[in-house]
């Protein structure tokens, strides 16, 4: 078979008012920038997505690479942007004329004229390829589904892990279930169903209860029925009329994909309550707590500063958690990443062992921008550049830009150019700290730095210092979510 092979990714947050721009797409960071033809194949390569794990799997079939482009989190995709990246893989699919149509998408991408960017994609590339021409793909589990993804696709599949360390394996079983895709004809049995209240991000991860559990009950019903599940929980920072957690499936027979369907998400709306059970700890008891428990731990006290997380759109420049540290005397403390490169730039001229009278962090509009004043002396130095470990990338290289590590008192912070979230330990020993040495580990991240750092921590602390990325969803000022939509689970 002849397939052609691209992908568009990114998680938008509407709240945001930086604008995602080509540039962004364009720039290496945490993972590749945007690439075209053989050369993308070449650059993916080895790392855990959903395209190149696609490709190793097809091994055998004729792979026609068209083009793949990923942007950190941040506010809706320019139109420009959306306009060069649609029509370049239109273009090319189009070209291709293959068998077969694969494209990596992450599911929660807005750009400016289309809320549902995704759906628009999958339009063009189907109007492109015609409808007799599988159209399949993976999603990010955090994907906000429309209808018009399904009905435009006769496979879509999501992760199953958050952190995202299937994210290639992914790529995978979409080439596992090629076959069953070509028996189902070109239209499938499809089935789409909305859960009616929204899941804090934090809510999701995958190693807790009880999306652990659902995932588990969504891979027994597929084992049993033979159709192809997904259940996203969506991606709460989006004012998008289809916000929110849904499950979808894809088969050969109408009536068993809809039963299929309904009874996860039956098993969905019956987690309700256990999803409302979950708490996030304001950052003040969260310092508190993990200062106590440092005393005895053997392992460091991680705190999650999940309202400043870069993966969901935050800035990552914040310093609510900074200043409770500092205010309760926290020792063997260090924070990061905090995304301030004209701080990293101040402490790379300044040079090792220097004073640093200048604030840190902040400096924006929102809350948690009050910069941190100083002095910090400055203890490490780097061009920010290494290999990262975590399974949830297995990134060839990282790149942070100028990176520095200033102290005050008992605290460290990690300062960055480039603006990601800290999923490998190595973003601090690549600098000659050894995040296992520290007694706290506070990450500007929600839930993927557990791929690189729950292993080394006595105890994770969520907790919610000022910032953009709010945990309760209900707090969000929503203007086209549905009004049977709940904002948080248990909601009114």
């Amino acid at each position: 078979m002849r397939i052609a092979v691209g992908g568009f990714l990114h998680e938008s947050g509407t709240f945001v008012d930086t604008p995602t721009t080509w540039e962004d797409f364009a720039r290496t960071g945490a993972w590749p920038g945007a690439c075209e033809g053989e050369a993308m194949l070449a650059t993916l390569a080895g790392l855990n997505l959903g395209l190149p794990a696609f490709v190793e799997e097809a091994r055998g079939h004729e792979i026609v690479p068209v083009a793949w482009a990923m942007a950190q989190p941040a506010g809706p995709v320019t139109a420009a942007a959306f306009a060069r990246m649609c029509d370049t893989l239109v273009a090319g699919y189009r070209a291709a004329r293959a068998d077969i149509v694969f494209v990596e998408l992450h599911g929660a991408m807005v750009a400016e004229g289309h809320d549902d960017a995704e759906g628009e994609l999958l339009r063009r590339i189907r109007a492109a390829v015609g409808p007799d021409v599988p159209v399949v793909g993976t999603l990010d589990l955090h994907a906000n589904m429309s209808t018009r993804m399904v009905e435009a696709t006769n496979l879509l599949s999501a992760y199953r892990t958050y952190p995202h360390v299937d994210w290639g394996d992914t790529g995978r079983r979409v080439a596992h279930w090629l076959d069953r895709v070509r028996t189902w004809g070109p239209r499938p049995a499809r089935a789409f169903r909305r859960i009616p209240f929204l899941v804090p991000v934090t809510a999701g991860c995958t190693l807790i209860s009880p999306t652990r559990e659902l995932y588990a009950t969504l891979e027994a019903i597929e084992a049993e029925t033979g159709v192809h599940l997904s259940f996203t929980p969506g991606f709460p920072p989006a004012d998008i009329a289809d916000c929110g957690p849904a499950v979808f499936g894809y088969g050969a027979e109408e009536t068993t994909v809809a039963a299929a369907v309904d009874r996860l998400a039956a098993a969905v709306v019956a987690a309700e309550p256990a999803y409302a059970a979950q708490r996030v700890v304001p950052v003040a008891e969260a310092v508190a707590t993990a200062i106590a428990l440092s005393r005895n731990a053997r392992r460091p006290i991680v705190l999650a500063d999940t309202q400043d997380n870069p993966g969901a759109a935050a800035p990552s420049n914040t310093t609510g958690i900074i200043a409770e540290l500092l205010r309760q005397d926290a020792r063997d403390a260090i924070v990061g990443i905090l995304h301030d490169p004209a701080s990293a730039r101040a402490a790379h001229a300044a040079g090792l062992g220097a004073r640093l009278d200048t604030a840190i962090g902040g400096g924006l509009a929102g809350p948690g921008q009050a910069p941190q004043p100083g002095p910090w002396t400055v203890t490490a130095l780097s061009d920010g550049s290494f290999e990262g470990t975590a399974p949830m990338l297995r990134s060839k290289t990282v790149e942070m830009g100028p990176t520095a590590i200033v102290r005050q008192g008992g605290v460290e912070v990690l300062l960055a150019s480039i603006r990601q979230q800290p999923i490998h330990r190595e973003t601090f020993s690549h600098l000659g700290v050894d995040p296992r040495a520290r007694r706290i580990v506070a990450l500007k991240s929600s839930v993927h730095f557990r791929a690189g750092f729950q292993e080394i921590a006595e105890e994770v602390i969520t907790c919610a210092a000022p910032g953009t990325n709010l945990a309760d969803p209900a707090d969000f000022d929503f203007r086209k979510l549905p009004a049977h939509i709940r904002r948080r689970p248990m909601a009114p």
